[in-house]
């Protein structure tokens, strides 16, 4: 039987995804183990993981030795187990006797580099700078008078800064879980000291403020769910937008963030928008996910954020090769929540009995 590692930065992570796999598994030949990059003995190469016991309903503690296969959902935060943890995952990616389903993306700025290479998906990219220093911020600032700056590893809409010049102060607003704070800096001296020591903690990328708000006035974006099959094939898994609360800037869940379905948004526009925007997003769909796998090493699965501005201009805002299904589970029937759930079972058959091919023919 193949076993599984469910790779998290922290035990009790993603639990509930976690069993819904662990209790599919056995269909496949699988088991699951959930385990932290901590849990590894290096001396031994052991690890003290949880595997699922079906009889019980429940995960016991059991000592093993590293898995084949690894699903990585490790979520990188301003944490005390983070700084350990990813040392440790870049070494488990290293090891030959090793696979990852998926070795995930760079960061954003790497990312952003190499669609920008692309004829197609080019056009869909906001424009972007990678910040060098404070007065770089400054001087964009200056310019456009509303930007936005994303730290380079971040993810879920944590860390995003945005920044408003007015005639006699600038205000800097971020959410801190579902509640918006906003600082005001009566100059611009003052401003650049404090973007000083914010880029002494983390790299940031500066873009304009686009305006990605509804026919009512709140800020949304669309996410699309992209998973490879049993095959390696990439296939469409779902959808879902997100809409943010008014006065807002960011639409994800983890800041106050709501759920409609696709359909009662795209319900919004005129038969000719909706023609010219679902084309748009199926090249884009098309297109994407095979660039990314050519270009980087092996992926498993994407979340795909799409954003509209009020212009009708479709902007291609964030790709996540560690996306969340919350979005997606709302709106999708039952038999479609399996396959969401089957997926990586499914991905690491087909990687296994590849790997068995292969092994077979040399």
């Amino acid at each position: 039987m193949i076993t599984l590692g469910f790779l998290t930065v922290q035990a009790e992570h993603e639990i509930i995804y976690a069993t819904k796999l662990a209790k599919r598994a056995a269909d496949f030949g699988i088991k699951i183990i959930r385990f932290c990059p901590t849990d590894i003995e290096p001396a031994s190469l052991s690890i003290e993981g949880r595997l699922y016991d079906s009889s019980k309903d429940q995960w016991v503690i059991k000592k093993t030795e590293l898995p084949s296969f690894i699903y990585d959902r490790c979520f990188y935060q301003n944490n005390s187990l983070s700084p350990k943890s990813r040392p440790i995952v870049q070494w488990l990616k290293s090891n030959p006797n090793i696979t990852f389903l998926g070795m995930g993306l760079p960061n954003k700025g790497e990312v952003y580099e190499a669609i920008k290479k692309h004829s197609t998906l080019s056009a869909y990219l906001p424009p972007t700078e990678k910040i060098a220093n404070s007065i770089q911020i400054i001087d964009y600032l200056r310019k456009q008078e509303k930007c936005v700056l994303k730290p380079l590893n971040g993810s879920g809409g944590r860390g995003i800064i945005l920044l408003e010049l007015y005639s006699k102060k600038v205000d800097l607003t971020y959410h801190h879980g579902k509640n918006k704070q906003t600082k005001s800096f009566y100059s611009l001296k003052e401003l650049e000291s404090f973007c000083h020591s914010l880029m002494q903690k983390q790299s940031y990328l500066v873009q304009p403020l686009l305006q990605l708000k509804d026919s009512s006035g709140y800020p949304f974006d669309i996410r699309y769910l992209l998973q490879k099959n049993e095959h390696g094939k990439w296939t469409f898994k779902g959808d879902g937008v997100r809409r943010g609360y008014k006065g807002s800037f960011l639409s994800n869940l983890a800041s106050g963030g709501e759920y409609i379905s696709y359909q009662d948004w795209a319900a919004t526009l005129t038969p000719f928008q909706k023609v010219v925007f679902e084309d748009e997003i199926k090249t884009i769909l098309e297109e994407l996910p095979p660039y990314l796998d050519k270009t980087f090493p092996s992926l498993f699965e994407l979340g795909i954020d799409i954003g509209v501005s009020d212009d009708s201009c479709i902007w291609l805002l964030d790709i996540n090769s560690k996306p969340g299904r919350q979005i997606i589970l709302k709106n999708e029937a039952h038999k479609q929540k399996d396959e969401i759930y089957e997926a990586p079972l499914k991905y690491c058959r087909y990687l296994a009995d590849k790997q068995e091919t292969k092994d077979i023919r040399s």
